[in-house]
């Protein structure tokens, strides 16, 4: 039942990142650089990987919220002018 945990929360992750990323205007901008989701998701899995938690639920939310953001246009970290 692991694999099926991990399927729902990535399926999760997804939609509610989806719909977050739509309905709101959440920005983490500083010194030209623009931080996106998928980069915090990025992060928050290298910090689990090194903290050896092993969740299936959390590493299936992280990988949907990852996956939402990298098929869009504009996920460069240099923040255009």
């Amino acid at each position: 039942m692991d694999f099926a945990s991990y399927s729902l929360a990535l399926l999760v992750g997804f939609v509610v990142t989806r719909y977050v990323t739509e309905t709101t205007k959440i920005h983490l901008r500083f010194k030209g650089l623009w931080i996106h989701h998928w980069i915090l998701a990025a992060v928050a899995m290298i910090a689990l990987w090194y903290l050896d938690i092993d969740k299936p639920y959390l590493w299936g939310a992280l990988t949907g919220v990852a996956l939402e953001g990298l098929p869009r246009k504009n996920w460069s970290i240099r923040q255009r002018k």
